[in-house]
């Protein structure tokens, strides 16, 4: 799997005028997620450092999980043993952080985030307040960690709320027992002819299991008043969910 380049800016070590120069660090992680079970225990992430210089990272474990609306939700946990929580890259080099489940056999899935936080470097705040000040970003990037059940059950429910006014609402449920992997949620809108009239996709990531996830998209009234019924799939990495609304005048603006 390929790695992650560290572009994402998570904060600024000062405050700076905006017409200071920004420079950031240029990291990347590899893989970008692990999953660990009751065989695999453990196992390894690498930070390359593909700056110019050294880079000094943090290391931390969250649990993370998915609230009543589909929002991700972080909290601390002692459930992960990795090593080590403090590291130094040179440039053009790798360092290797190992990652451990403290209870690899689960009946439902776990889900936890190992936050790489770059550090500020010591001379960071008088190099920023000096003259040709510099405004530095400080690069964070959270690997998911998967802990995977004895047995993996895969089953999701999508639901067509309603199209009201055009507004068109949808929720998809994990009803399994592991994480799926959004890769659309594909919306096509057919005339009376069975002709595809509209089309676009919803994207998102992550469905935790047990998570339900609402989502919603505007039509303009113009097309809305063209369609006969709108498709929406599901598509996941694992399995993929249809269907079908039938749409009248009276749901248009």
């Amino acid at each position: 799997m390929k790695g992650w380049r560290g572009w994402l800016a998570a904060g600024l070590t000062v405050s700076a005028l905006i017409s200071s120069p920004v420079r950031a660090s240029e990291f990347s992680v590899a893989p970008v997620r692990l999953e660990l079970n009751a065989t695999l225990r453990s196992g390894a992430l690498v930070v390359r450092n593909d700056s110019q210089e050294s880079i000094g990272f943090q290391v931390d474990a969250m649990e993370w999980t998915q609230d009543a609306q589909g929002a991700d939700r972080y909290t601390s946990s002692n459930d992960l043993i990795f090593f080590p929580k403090i590291l130094s890259v040179e440039p053009g080099q790798e360092s290797v952080i190992r990652v451990g489940a403290r209870k690899p056999v689960v009946q439902a899935e776990k889900t936890y985030r190992l936050f790489i936080q770059e550090m500020p470097k010591p001379n960071a705040l008088s190099q920023a307040t000096g003259p040709g000040a510099q405004v530095s970003l400080l690069l964070r990037f959270g690997a998911p960690i998967f802990v995977t059940p004895v047995q993996a059950t895969d089953d999701a429910e999508l639901q067509v709320a309603s199209l009201d006014k055009g507004v068109l609402k949808l929720s998809a449920h994990n009803t399994g027992n592991r994480h799926q992997v959004i890769e659309g949620i594909h919306l096509r809108g057919l005339g009376a002819d069975g002709k595809e009239l509209y089309a676009m996709t919803l994207a998102d990531r992550y469905l935790l299991a047990g998570t339900t996830k609402a989502f919603s998209t505007t039509l303009d009234a113009a097309t809305c008043r063209a369609l006969a019924s709108i498709e929406v799939t599901l598509k996941t990495d694992r399995l993929s969910r249809v269907r079908k609304l039938d749409v009248s005048r009276a749901d248009c603006p």
